[in-house]
C-alpha cells in the first residue's frame, strides 16, 4: 500500500489563496509537488495577486483538475506536468502546454528553480519579436511519500 504524508514547504500569499491551494492538494492526493511560477529572478516569496501554479501530478490529475469547478479556479493559473517534462494548463485564462525542457527548468535548490519563457516584445510600429526572459519558480508545497509494509 501507498501513502503520502504532505510537508508545508512555504507559507501561502494570502488566506484565500490557502484555501485554494488546500483544495488543489485535497482533491488530487497524486500531486507530488506544487510550485508557484513566474516570479522575477530576485523575489523570494509568493506574493501576486494573480497566483501562477505549476503540478508534478500525472495525466489523471490533469483530468480531474480541469473537471473542478470554476469558483475553485479564481485568480490562478494552473499548469500540470504529466510525465516529468511535458505541461498542459488545467485552468486559466489560456491553453498553454509545453516542455520543461524547452523553458530550460533547472533547480537551484530544494525550493527554487529558475527556467527561461518565450516573450513577445514590439520592437516599434510594424515590428516585433521574441525575447527570452529568465523566471523563477518558489516550492510551495511537496508530498512524503512512504510505503506500508
Amino acid at each position: 500500500m501507498h501513502t503520502s504524508a504532505a510537508v508545508a514547504v512555504r507559507p501561502p500569499p494570502r488566506a484565500d489563496m490557502a484555501g485554494l491551494i488546500a483544495g488543489i492538494l485535497a482533491g488530487c492526493l497524486d500531486i507530488r509537488s506544487l510550485w508557484s511560477i513566474d516570479h522575477e529572478p530576485f523575489e523570494t516569496s509568493v506574493a501576486q495577486e494573480h497566483l501562477k501554479l505549476l503540478a508534478f501530478a500525472d495525466a489523471a490529475t490533469l483530468h480531474r483538475l480541469r473537471k473542478s469547478p470554476p469558483a475553485r479556479r479564481a485568480h490562478a493559473e494552473l499548469l500540470v506536468v504529466t510525465d516529468g517534462d511535458v505541461f498542459q494548463s488545467a485552468w486559466g485564462p489560456g491553453t498553454l502546454s509545453g516542455s520543461l525542457a524547452r523553458w530550460a527548468w533547472r533547480q537551484s535548490s530544494p525550493r527554487e528553480a529558475f527556467y527561461d519563457q518565450a516573450r513577445w516584445i514590439a520592437a516599434g510600429a510594424d515590428a516585433c519579436g521574441v525575447v527570452r526572459v529568465r523566471r523563477k519558480a518558489l516550492l510551495i508545497w511537496q508530498a512524503r511519500d512512504g510505503r506500508i509494509a
